[in-house]
């Protein structure tokens, strides 16, 4: 198999840059989080040299929502936080010790923005790693529940109604 002569040239003048970007990135971040938060978001952090946690998964809510938060980390310590777009603390977790993993309890918010990130360790040895999942559910409004406990009134009103009819 013979090369177009400038062929060689140019993949190196693409790898070198890359290579390089390689050996001085010392974290990737990889995250579901864009604008307006699905049923189902996911982020996870990865340090390729010693270092700290820099990621900040961020999102909005449209309505009020219960969030629920399960993640695990390769650090026996590690504390990630749900803030609100004051930067307060609205929930937090620590992962455990022995298995490494927590989970929040579920959580309800209004609509508005927020966003999860490290709270400490924020720094690790070379490969340390978290990864977690976020959950939304709406809650319902209150008319909802009206609407469901008439439609239930009326199906009573009708199986009374035939069975004195009977």
């Amino acid at each position: 198999m013979t090369q177009e002569p400038g062929m060689k040239k140019r993949l190196i003048a693409v790898l070198v840059p890359v290579a390089l970007a390689a050996v001085t990135a010392q974290a990737a971040v990889f995250s579901s989080f864009e604008g307006e938060h699905d049923s189902v978001e996911s982020g996870s952090e990865i340090l390729f040299s010693a270092g700290s946690f820099d990621g900040i998964f961020a999102f909005t809510l449209g309505n009020d929502s219960r969030v629920t938060f399960t993640g695990g980390t390769t650090l026996p310590r590690l504390a990630f936080g749900l803030f609100d777009a004051t930067d307060e603390l609205v929930s937090g977790s620590i992962f455990s010790r022995s298995t490494y993993q927590n989970s929040f309890t579920s959580v309800l918010l209004g609509a508005g923005d927020y966003y999860y990130a490290p709270l400490f360790a924020r720094s690790g040895p070379r490969f340390s790693s978290y990864s977690f999942e976020s959950r939304v559910t709406t809650v319902p409004e209150p008319h909802t529940y009206a609407l469901f406990l008439a439609g239930i009134g009326m199906l009573g009103f009708a199986a009374k109604r035939r069975l004195s009819q009977a």
